[in-house]
């Protein structure tokens, strides 16, 4: 009788944002752990080693700053006591 085991599902991470450039795509997650990971469809990217941390391309910086820009220019709401 052969035994089966469930392979484990890696948990889906939650997208806080996607950038696209012409040729890729640069998305932004938080993982189960509250991290957030940035990762791209660039060859470079994927050629990356594992062992190397944090991964990172032209393209990821470049969302970076795209996602700073907004996050400063971002409109608050400030409610004033007459």
């Amino acid at each position: 009788m052969a035994i089966r085991f469930r392979r484990r599902r890696e948990p889906e991470n939650e997208v806080l944002g996607v950038y696209s450039f012409p040729s890729r795509t640069v998305r932004v997650l938080r993982t189960e752990d509250n991290r957030i990971l940035w990762t791209c469809d660039c060859d470079r990217f994927r050629r990356q080693s594992e062992g190397r941390e944090p991964l990172w391309c032209k393209h990821i910086a470049k969302a970076a700053a795209r996602r700073s820009l907004e996050r400063m220019s971002r409109r608050v709401s400030a409610g004033r006591n007459p």
